[in-house]
């Protein structure tokens, strides 16, 4: 893609990542459980004393060691992705208001669910590369020659038993994100890949297919 949309970009991968993670915020601060990787983070935080956007950054950069190992080479957005996430999730957290009933809570998960679905279709179509934790996921694949499904589940499987070992948030929310997150991913990839075919985003907006290659 020409280096003049570089900053179209930068700007729709900036835009995406925010939306993304405001969305993750919105899982997370109902307290009824939240994603593996938060599960891990938020244990880690409190079991180092470490600020949580610290933390996210310092657990991105190790697992973009850990990816070159498996012959993920770190691109832009990949680091973009492990300097920004938890700044982002810090900021946006204080200023969230919660529901106190629990409908109330749990139709703010589901909100920040779809959310988040639609800001990591939003980012990956930047096309300038995937985050660190999806990057494991894809060089874990192919060093070990299973299917990309299972070996997600083994991850967050892994990763969320850890962090709730660590004293991180597990709980009935868990299971609903690891069941619906794919699909309001999936679902945010139709929108991005029909906005696609409007000016002026058909000049720097690629979506991700989803078909076989």
């Amino acid at each position: 893609m020409p280096y003049k949309q570089l900053p179209l970009r930068l700007l729709w991968y900036y835009l995406g990542l925010c939306i993304m993670t405001f969305g993750y915020a919105l899982v997370i601060l109902p307290g009824i459980g939240a994603g593996p990787w938060d599960i891990f983070h938020f244990g880690a935080a409190g079991q180092t004393g470490l600020a949580l956007s610290l933390v996210i950054q310092l657990i991105g950069a190790c697992l973009i060691v850990l990816n070159y190992t498996l012959g993920i080479r770190p691109t832009l957005g990949m680091v973009l992705n492990m300097l920004s996430v938890g700044p982002i999730l810090q900021q946006l957290m204080p200023l969230i208001p919660v529901p106190a009933s629990l409908p109330g809570r749990w139709g703010m998960m589901a909100a920040g669910v779809l959310v988040a679905g639609l800001g990591t279709a939003m980012y990956v179509s930047a096309d300038l590369g995937s985050g660190p934790r999806d990057g494991l996921m894809i060089g874990l694949t192919r060093k070990l020659g299973i299917p990309i499904g299972f070996v997600k589940n083994g991850i967050d499987v892994a990763v969320a038993a850890v962090g709730w070992w660590m004293g991180g948030p597990l709980g009935l929310g868990t299971v609903a994100v690891a069941l619906c997150m794919g699909p309001s991913v999936q679902l945010g990839m139709t929108a991005v890949r029909r906005l696609a075919t409007y000016a002026p985003f058909d000049g720097f907006v690629r979506p991700v297919s989803l078909k076989r290659s």
